[in-house]
């Protein structure tokens, strides 16, 4: 084969690529997608009787807020995760709010153990929460799929679980605006445990949701 041919082939299909945006950029995208669909899901379903005095309620507002920023760091790992040379302990970001989160809902467990609650220390069927974090989060997992998905299939495990979680934790935080159980053992079980079974999943699910493209050699 000639050089100067094969050369002149290669030049003449070369296609210009568009630099992927930084990660912070992406995320606020995704922000700017998922916020203004879980607000309205919270509208459309009427936000709880009790709000007033929730939003007065510092370990509910705590709770809220580790919820919050659990969902920006593990979103931002997601996207992070696949772009060569990302610092792997980066995409451990999210455990230290995810852990904040965790000892918030430790803490109100216990606070209703030694206040002798019996009826809030009795795990229930809470047949709306699986759904409603489900509907909620519908639309940001499909934004943070579809950016992930778009970078790459490095780490997929990683941004898939992540990118999972995310979603679903945004789509928690609007469902207690809504819903009404609030009993520590129901919130751990039924709520942050769909969290995390959400986000376990798509991880096994991740050659469906993240394939990985093989090249053309035609």
């Amino acid at each position: 084969m000639n050089t100067d041919h094969l050369v002149r082939a290669l030049v003449n299909d070369l296609r210009p690529v568009t630099p992927l945006a930084p990660t912070g950029r992406r995320l606020f995208r995704w922000l700017a997608i998922g916020v203004p669909f879980v607000a309205v899901v919270v509208v459309v379903m009427g936000v709880r009787p009790d709000i007033g005095e929730k939003l007065s309620d510092a370990a509910f507002l705590f709770q809220e807020f580790a919820m919050a920023v659990t969902a920006l760091a593990a979103a931002w790992a997601a996207l992070a995760a696949g772009i060569p040379g990302t610092w792997r302990g980066a995409l451990y970001a999210p455990v230290a709010p995810l852990l904040l989160w965790g000892g918030a809902m430790g803490y109100q467990y216990a606070r209703e153990w030694q206040g002798g609650d019996a009826a809030a220390l009795m795990l229930g069927i809470d047949l709306q929460c699986i759904p409603g974090i489900m509907v909620t989060g519908s639309v940001p997992l499909l934004a943070i799929i579809a950016a992930i998905r778009a970078v790459g299939p490095q780490n997929r495990t990683v941004a898939v679980f992540w990118g999972t979680f995310a979603s679903a934790a945004l789509a928690n935080g609007a469902l207690r605006l809504f819903h009404t159980v609030d009993a520590a053992i129901m919130v751990i079980v039924w709520q942050f445990g769909s969290v995390l079974a959400f986000a376990i999943v798509a991880a096994f699910a991740r050659n469906v949701l993240v394939p990985v493209r093989v090249p053309s050699m035609t």
